[in-house]
């Protein structure tokens, strides 16, 4: 056994995780990427249209329809799960896409990282289609200025994956990064 492995596997999932149940595990990972999108989103979460269960679920069984393979459109139907446009006004708002950039991205990091727990019974998804997940240390990495990630529209948030997929070409990738799209450069940096 990898004691060390072990226990930060057992860290992250949390040592009540069954980590030989993959489903278990998958709905595990959607609620790390859930909290790791409240850091910003507990503030304006009184005024999601749908509680934590309901978007955790939600986001679950779309990501198993669509079969594990990311797209845009998981971005933008989860975006409908916390407001229309945004909650908020003037400079203190945040945007349901840039929440659900948030927590899609995450998510596909999650699955991705915890995949030999979670795919077992049918093979590892191809993750080359993943986009980065966007946070603050990512954009400052990009050069991204004057964009905040909970604040994001669609086509900032295609800018800033067009950036990153730029700068992943300078970059020599070994096998496994070669293989994660966009989703290379949050290892890469993060």
């Amino acid at each position: 056994m990898d004691w060390k492995r072990n226990f930060l596997e057992s860290s992250l999932l949390g040592q009540l995780t069954n980590k030989n149940d993959p489903n278990e595990v998958q709905s595990k990972c959607i609620d790390l990427a859930y909290n790791d999108m409240m850091k910003v989103g507990r503030f304006y979460s009184a005024s999601f249209l749908h509680t934590r269960e309901k978007i955790c679920c939600v986001t679950n069984e779309a990501i198993k329809q669509c079969n594990y393979v990311f797209s845009k459109d998981l971005i933008l139907d989860t975006s409908l799960l916390f407001c229309n446009e945004m909650i908020g006004s003037g400079n203190k708002y945040v945007t349901g896409y840039g929440l659900a950039q948030k927590l899609i991205n995450m998510t596909f990091k999650y699955l991705y990282v915890f995949s030999d727990f979670i795919f077992i019974e049918h093979s590892v998804p191809d993750f080359s289609l993943c986009d980065c997940p966007l946070d603050s240390i990512i954009l400052k990495k990009a050069s991204v200025k004057g964009t905040v990630w909970s604040k994001l529209t669609d086509k900032q948030y295609k800018e800033c994956q067009d950036r990153i997929s730029s700068l992943l070409k300078s970059k020599p990738l070994d096998m496994e990064l070669s293989k994660l799209g966009n989703l290379a450069f949050d290892f890469l940096n993060w």
